[in-house]
């Protein structure tokens, strides 16, 4: 069987990025259930807003 490196490697780096973008968010969802946990929903929402306008300054 002759396999394509490249296309193998391409296929390689999608699965990749799948798998950090699908773990970035869990992470994502279970920090805003811990800051649940000990604060308000409207403080989570806060912060969560503060922090999403620094990243959108950022660009």
């Amino acid at each position: 069987m002759d396999i394509d490196r490249n296309n193998l490697r391409k296929l390689s780096q999608e699965r990749t990025e799948e798998y950090l973008h699908r773990t970035s968010l869990i992470y994502l969802e279970c920090c805003v259930s811990l800051m649940l946990t000990h604060l308000s929903s409207n403080q989570v929402a806060d912060i969560l807003e503060k922090e999403a306008q620094m990243i959108r300054d950022f660009d």
